[in-house]
């Protein structure tokens, strides 16, 4: 099983970023459920710290080049 980089971590993330901007009040809350779903793979021992760091960020990056593609196709 690979451990770099998680794909929880990115994946909640990148929900997260895209849920956000269409639910932008629940911002908040959606980050925070993207960052311990990214904590559960370190503390169950599945990946290291860094694992999910870059993980997060990776999300991140995926949803709002997806976001930008949306706005400009008028998909928003």
């Amino acid at each position: 099983f690979p451990a770099y980089t998680s794909g929880h971590s990115t994946f909640s993330a990148a929900a997260a970023t895209v849920l956000s901007h269409i639910f932008p009040a629940e911002r908040i809350q959606l980050e925070a459920w993207a960052e311990e779903a990214a904590l559960s793979r370190l503390y169950g021992g599945i990946h290291y710290r860094f694992d999910a760091e870059v993980g997060l960020a990776q999300g991140r990056a995926v949803a709002a080049y997806s976001v930008e593609v949306a706005r400009i196709d008028g998909a928003d």
